[in-house]
């Protein structure tokens, strides 16, 4: 009989204690889940690696990204990644699969129910939030350069601080 890794443990507790309904994988400390958001349902699965002590979740988004539109949801996913804090959209070019992934260390066999819920709840949170925006450049509603980026509200371009100049030193760069 196989253990149940500790990490992995944490997160079906998670679940358990949220009354999710999921499916384990029989061969991986993965689990698979479906959630219903504001703006559609997704796929979500939720992995734990302790041999690196590393805690994912992906959410899929349940459309095929079409060979026509590969460059312009890419350029949107790198968009909307660039700001984020934790996580990013990716695309695969070769299938059209397109997800979200967040995930986070932890110490040593010691994953704690707030990571998982701050790992797995921004993962839905930003799948739901961008899933219009998605949608809107997959149809050929608009292009993926109207689609207006959440700006992180900490670091935007209108409040950063210009760069310094620096007097030329013995080094200089092109």
């Amino acid at each position: 009989m196989r253990t149940t890794p500790t990490g992995f443990q944490t997160v079906i507790e998670h679940f358990k204690r949220n009354r999710w309904n999921y499916q384990m994988d029989p061969n991986r400390p993965m689990l698979h889940a479906g959630f219903r958001g504001k703006s559609g349902t997704f796929r979500c699965t939720a992995a734990v690696d302790e041999s690196d002590d590393l805690v994912q979740v992906f959410s899929f988004v349940p459309v095929v990204v079409p060979p026509a539109k590969l460059s312009a949801v890419a350029e949107l996913c790198a968009r909307l990644s660039y700001p984020m804090k934790m996580g990013h959209f990716a695309l695969d070019q070769s299938d059209g699969e397109l997800r979200f992934h967040t995930s986070s260390a932890y110490p040593k066999g010691e994953l704690k129910d707030e990571v998982v819920q701050r790992v797995l709840g921004v993962n839905l949170a930003m799948v739901d939030q961008h899933f219009p925006a998605l949608i809107r450049v997959i149809h050929g509603f608009v292009g993926s350069e109207k689609v207006p980026s959440q700006a992180n509200p900490l670091i935007s371009k209108e409040t950063a601080p210009e760069p310094a100049v620096h007097p030329p030193g013995r080094i200089s760069f092109n």
